[in-house]
């Protein structure tokens, strides 16, 4: 009887004990999942929060549904690693698709806007070759434009130097921003990427501290 009793006791104590431990784990996700920030969230981290509600509200559509698989620091240490393991003669081009802004559309569909990345087929020397210069115009030293007039998308390429990366990296291996959209106003276009490249750049902490200005088109 007494042994019973002992059982019991031992069999309810360790039910109260998973049951406590079932709960605190609970208020510990919950608790991470609180302190995450949204897509939005993010997608406003990248572009700039101003130059998204902007944009949305251009497109007079509905709430936007936004998706951003990586806050700016964990894409920075990702574009990081490849330009650490880079070395004249390989192709790193692999985009990262840092924000997705999907507006309902009237009639069905949505409106995209998209914000992408990567290490650049392009060479900084390749910009001043006839068949390049026709299309990307020269900001500065190191940033250069490409608005493709009559499509909704403009890139941009920065020479972003990373610390421990090979020396050649800076000229043949810049950084090239893109942002895609359903047709905003050019001014709007160049405003959400001139955010996202000086957010990358600031991440990256790019050597030669390239500036990226806020007016691409002059």
């Amino acid at each position: 009887m007494v042994n019973r009793s002992f059982s019991a006791l031992v069999r309810s104590i360790s039910v109260l004990c998973a049951l406590v431990l079932v709960g605190c784990s609970g208020d510990s996700e919950a608790d991470k999942e609180s302190n995450s920030p949204t897509g939005l969230q993010v997608c406003d981290q990248f572009l700039g929060a101003e130059n998204v509600r902007k944009a949305v509200d251009s497109v007079d559509g509905g709430d936007a549904n936004a998706t951003a698989r990586s806050l700016p620091a964990q894409l920075a240490a990702a574009l990081t690693r490849e330009a650490e393991k880079w070395s004249i003669g390989d192709f790193i081009y692999y985009p990262y698709s840092a924000c997705r802004l999907d507006i309902p559309a009237d009639g069905g569909g949505a409106h995209v806007i998209r914000a992408q990345v990567k290490w650049s087929a392009l060479t900084v020397d390749s910009m001043s070759e006839p068949k390049y210069a026709k299309s990307w115009r020269q900001v500065n030293d190191q940033v250069f434009v490409e608005p493709q007039a009559g499509q909704p998308i403009m890139r941009l390429l920065v020479a972003c130097g990373v610390p421990g990366a090979a020396s050649e990296q800076e000229a043949e291996l810049p950084l090239q921003m893109t942002i895609m959209d359903p047709g905003l106003a050019v001014e709007q276009r160049q405003a959400l990427l001139s955010t996202f490249a000086r957010t990358l750049v600031d991440e990256l902490a790019c050597t030669g501290d390239p500036v990226v200005p806020a007016q691409l088109i002059r």
